[in-house]
């Protein structure tokens, strides 16, 4: 269960509108929550007296509006403006704000595209693999032939929130327009485990005899499968479907279907998690 927020200020009848990710806001709570996440949306355009403005205007917060005028008087730093408003509504933790402070640390020198490749990035790594890809598909949309470089490596990550999503077709696809772009090992070997994925054994073979050019690629990858099989069989999880296979083979069906359907009930809300977020 999520912490219990206390809302601060009122509910505005006009929106603030962010035209960089094309959103609204009607509360600071809402501000802050798009804040959080969206850490690399906050640069010196985020600095704007009519954020202020608005916030007296139309959520009655006089008193956070003097502290962020303040600030635009002084020319303070755009990490210290939104902090400012993060302690106001004390919306963070300090673990959550740590991610932010470290998100804004990295972000010094980097170019508008760059910006929005970390986004994504940072979406991945939080397990928002749905926003990820929207993120990404913006970007691939609007990058200029002068930052082609960023391309393969986009690509690749659309793959890799593709693949936690077990939609290993999709994840297959970005992989190796990324490997033929870069001709970097990783997305060769992660296209050819995304492929790996939804075929057969058999066909998987005849998949790796059709195609020679990724023969030295898939020993490397049958490698990882040995290593991973390895170190699998020490883990908790193994532990637990051994002792399920003991339960079907003595014929205790009824903890065996419990055990399952338990099982499953906790995959599956990690998925809906993984979509929605």
């Amino acid at each position: 269960m999520g912490k219990v927020l206390l809302c601060t200020g009122g509910y505005a009848e006009n929106p603030y509108h962010f035209e960089s990710i094309c959103a609204n806001v009607y509360c600071v709570e809402e501000l802050c929550y798009l804040l959080a996440g969206n850490p690399f949306m906050i640069d010196a355009e985020i600095m704007d007296k009519k954020l202020a403005e608005w916030l007296d205007q139309e959520c009655g917060l006089t008193e956070l509006c003097h502290q962020l005028l303040t600030l635009l008087r002084r020319g303070s730093q755009p990490g210290i403006f939104v902090n400012t408003i993060l302690d106001y509504v004390n919306y963070l933790d300090q673990e959550e704000r740590r991610k932010i402070d470290e998100v804004l640390k990295n972000n010094i020198g980097l170019n508008q595209y760059e910006k929005l490749k970390k986004q994504g990035d940072y979406l991945i790594r939080n397990g928002s693999y749905q926003m990820a890809i929207m993120e990404y598909d913006k970007l691939l949309l609007k990058l200029p032939e002068t930052e082609s470089a960023l391309q393969p490596f986009i690509l690749h990550n659309i793959g890799v929130a593709y693949s936690h999503l077990f939609q290993f077709e999709s994840a297959a696809k970005y992989f190796k327009k990324a490997y033929e772009l870069s001709g970097n090992e990783t997305s060769g070997m992660q296209y050819l485990m995304a492929v790996r994925q939804q075929l057969s054994e058999g066909e998987y073979v005849s998949f790796i005899a059709d195609n020679g050019q990724y023969y030295e690629l898939s020993l490397k990858v049958e490698q990882l499968y040995e290593n991973a099989r390895g170190q699998f069989e020490a883990t908790q999880d193994n532990i637990m479907l051994s002792a399920l296979k003991i339960y079907k083979d003595e014929g205790n069906a009824v903890s065996y279907y419990e055990d399952i359907d338990r099982i499953i009930s906790e995959l599956k809300e990690e998925y809906r998690e993984c979509v929605t977020q």
